[in-house]
């Protein structure tokens, strides 16, 4: 039986010889293996393969290390989370603890109820480096009876800016046909008015090339009685020297005239 000993020599690849077997790691065992000459590959592939199977703890430590890092990312450089504290504390006995190191920016507790805290508080000072002297310094120290306990808190999420609810266009429109040509959007909102129709919007349709009046257009009101009584109120009347017509429409308001009723609105509030 031929003898092959096993031999490292970094980091050449692995190959064969005559008598000897080149490897690009060393071996876990360091002894001489004897192996035949038919059986020596697949020697040399059960090994390669141990010796991937002993890289994989390494490739998963790395990858908890690499969560470690994105959870130590989340945790905030200047907010404190205080732990322990008596449930009757308010920010004004916990006040004085954290100014002798810093500016404080911030203090809240978790509330059980009105009166009673749940024994937390969140404690947000100028700067790392405050925020940092007071853990250090106030980190299992004395309070009203009780030991705090001190860490980093999470950042403080911000609420989104509630913004003020735009008031409800006029969706009750009604069409009026038979225009005069001469007639604008101004005019229109004039005549219905002038009987106390309460029109908030008027418009005129144009077409173009050239530019001139349509001859029909709409009124808008903000309540359906309002435009039930308008339709009843000025169907066939003489405006301009023409009978108009008047009907029902489910007609959108175009963007320019929602822009104006909005701009109206504000200025009457």
């Amino acid at each position: 039986m031929a003898a092959f000993r096993l031999v490292y020599l970094p980091p050449a690849a692995a190959q064969f010889s005559h008598n000897h077997l080149f490897l690009l790691s060393p071996p876990p065992n360091p002894c001489l293996l004897c192996l035949t000459t038919k059986h020596r590959r697949s020697n040399l592939q059960l090994f390669l393969a141990q010796v991937q199977v002993q890289a994989q703890p390494t490739i998963k430590s790395e990858t908890a290390n690499e969560n470690v890092v994105e959870e130590e990312e989340e945790v905030s450089k200047t907010r404190l989370l205080v732990q322990n504290v008596p449930w009757t504390c308010t920010v004004d006995d916990i006040r004085p603890l954290f100014e002798n190191y810093g500016t404080i920016v911030d203090i809240e507790f978790s509330m059980y109820n009105k009166t009673k805290n749940r024994g937390l508080a969140f404690v947000t000072m100028g700067s790392h480096e405050e925020a940092l002297a007071a853990l250090n310094n106030l980190e299992s120290t004395e309070f009203e009876g009780r030991v705090l306990k001190l860490n980093w808190a999470k950042p403080k999420k911000k609420k989104p800016s509630s913004l003020p609810q735009p008031k409800p266009l006029p969706v009750h429109n009604l069409f009026v046909a038979n225009l005069p040509f001469q007639a604008t959007a101004n005019d229109l909102k004039d005549f219905f008015n002038a009987d106390n129709a309460n029109v908030v919007s008027a418009e005129v349709i144009f077409q173009d090339n050239p530019r001139r009046s349509a001859g029909y257009g709409f009124v808008s009101f903000n309540t359906k009685a309002d435009a039930e009584a308008a339709l009843t109120a000025f169907q066939g009347k003489e405006f301009m020297g023409r009978a108009i017509r008047v009907a029902r429409s489910r007609r959108f308001l175009r963007q320019e005239t929602k822009s104006a009723i909005q701009s109206e609105s504000a200025e009457v509030n």
